[in-house]
């Protein structure tokens, strides 16, 4: 098998009429899937995409997503997921960035269309799903009537692109990670070996689809296995364990948070109460890895990787999992395929057993690429590692313990966030004299972090914080806007003038320094 086309129509073929896609109340075996692929890409053809060219999706979780991403798949077309909660100057940076002359949009989007059109005058096609020209977009839905058969075949290997999936910068922009064919079909291999999945099981996800994780794992994963993919729109933690009964789900995947978020509801009489016998994510609370099982029923396996390196670590499928650890190599599943783990030092020399340091992983399922930036590419895979930037220590046994962010990244709802994005959204400001931003952790941050800002004020800027606030809402996604918000007279500084960071974090519980705005607080209060 060469090619991610060559997975979707074997399985059509071998699976017929077995059920593979769940959405909602809309149901789709492997042979009405790949059917529905074919139109889609015979429309995309007569519009005149060809082999290599890119596709921008802003499209929310549907079965429309996917078909459109099989369908560039079928063509040798490439990929271009963009985040939903990104404002329309950054979506516009994707666009433009990667060279989509074709983006598509379903209502989610909608609003954004207006401005990404003045900001994307390469564009050549607005396609709607589920919408059309009275929004002024081309309908999707139109192809749904051209032919079902079987496209000619485009000649496409494992090294070939399949996708453009940008992440957070710590230099400001976000950064377009190539992914090949190959990547895809070593990791949604390796994955399901590594969580046992087989053609009878149920996985269901509310990850997001434009997110390296539901693409190369639950998608993927139980294509590879001829497993059932059940799809939710969105999660929900009062409706998750109905889902799963619903659906007779035996496997789910999500994101670090959302384990977090169910563990910390108010305990209910029927909490285990369900079909569920495995849940991959990020984690558990720190400390609770065994009280989530217990509570829940099921058996917890850990999860780390990233955009670069979707196929890194997971927990044990047969072994009670590490509190704390992400998790130990994941294990390979392709002739030739190997996956290494190490921690290493500021010099790249590997430290023994306990010793902190940069986690760095090499396999043969790494990005390719960074787009069109081969100095920062040179930099994240020297000596064919991948440098992940994050901190970690190794025990005996070959668990590792993530233990934080070595770059000038955040991590907050499932995402990363480049602290220089935050900052030069700060500094454009006429209030703002100087700014610095980190992650802090507070109590009710659902595992993850929050954002808080360090500001010197302008001369003659007024106290508050809302005006600010509104700035920053209007070039940032929600998401990335600071939490927290301290004004200071003046930033830390070494002899290079750069702000020196670590002296601001001189205590644990930073956004309770004195004088801290939080305006979350604020938010819960008006309501």
């Amino acid at each position: 098998m060469n090619n991610l086309g060559e997975l979707i129509e074997a399985r059509a073929a071998e699976l017929g009429q077995r059920e593979y896609l769940v959405f909602a109340d809309r149901s789709y075996s492997f042979e009405q899937m790949d059917r529905r692929v074919n139109q889609v890409a015979r429309g995309l053809r007569e519009l005149g995409l060809g082999p290599g060219q890119r596709v921008a999706l802003l499209v929310d979780n549907s079965p429309e997503f996917i078909w459109l991403w099989w369908a560039l798949l079928k063509l040798g077309a490439v990929m271009v997921p963009v985040n939903l909660r990104l404002t329309a100057g950054e979506a516009a940076y994707i666009i433009n960035h990667s060279e989509a002359g074709i983006v598509a949009l379903s209502g989610q989007s909608l609003p954004l269309l207006a401005e990404l059109r003045q900001q994307c005058p390469g564009v050549a096609h607005w396609l709607g799903v589920g919408l059309g020209p009275e929004q002024g977009l081309a309908p999707m839905d139109e192809f749904f009537g051209l032919s079902p058969e079987e496209l000619a075949p485009v000649n496409l290997g494992m090294d070939d692109p399949a996708a453009i999936l940008y992440t957070s910068g710590t230099t400001g922009f976000p950064k377009g990670v190539v992914h090949t064919h190959g990547n895809y079909l070593r990791t949604a291999a390796s994955f399901a070996r590594t969580c046992g999945l087989q053609p009878q099981d149920r996985l269901m996800t509310a990850n997001p689809l434009f997110h390296v994780n539901a693409q190369f794992y639950s998608c993927l994963g139980t294509l590879w296995k001829g497993a059932a993919f059940v799809l939710i729109e969105k999660f929900s933690a009062s409706r998750m364990w109905g889902w799963t009964r619903e659906h007779r789900v035996n496997k789910v995947v999500m994101l670090l948070p959302l384990t977090t978020i169910l563990y910390n509801r108010p305990p209910q009489d029927d909490d285990a109460d369900n079909p569920v016998e495995l849940v991959v994510a990020g984690g558990a609370p720190k400390g609770h890895y065994a009280d989530f099982e217990r509570r829940f029923g099921v058996k917890l396996q850990t999860l780390y990787s990233l955009t670069e390196a979707p196929l890194a670590l997971m927990g044990v499928r047969d072994k009670p999992v590490k509190d704390a650890s992400v998790g130990v190599s994941m294990l390979p599943d392709w002739p030739g395929l190997d996956n290494q783990v190490a921690i290493v030092d500021e010099t790249d020399r590997e430290l023994p057993y306990g010793q902190t340091g940069q986690i760095v992983l090499r396999n043969q399922a790494l990005m390719k690429e960074y787009f069109k930036d081969p100095e920062a590419t040179a930099e994240a895979l020297a000596g064919g590692w991948l440098h992940t930037g994050d901190r970690g220590r190794m025990d005996d046994e070959g668990w590792v313990y993530f233990l934080g962010r070595g770059k000038d990244v955040i991590r907050k709802k499932g995402e990363n966030i480049g602290a220089v994005e935050v900052e030069n959204a700060l500094a454009a400001s006429e209030l703002v004299a100087e700014a610095a931003v980190l992650g802090v952790m507070p109590p009710d941050a659902a595992g993850e972090e929050e954002i808080m800002a360090f500001v010197v004020r302008a001369p003659g800027a007024a106290p508050g914080w809302e005006a600010l606030i509104a700035h920053c809402q209007g070039c940032l996604a929600d998401f990335k806007v600071p939490r927290f918000w301290l004004a200071v007279d003046f930033l830390p500084k070494n002899a290079m003038n750069r702000v020196v960071k670590n002296k601001l974090r001189d205590r644990e519980d930073l956004e309770n320094t004195p004088g801290t705005y939080d305006r979350q607080e604020q938010k819960e209060a008006e309501a």
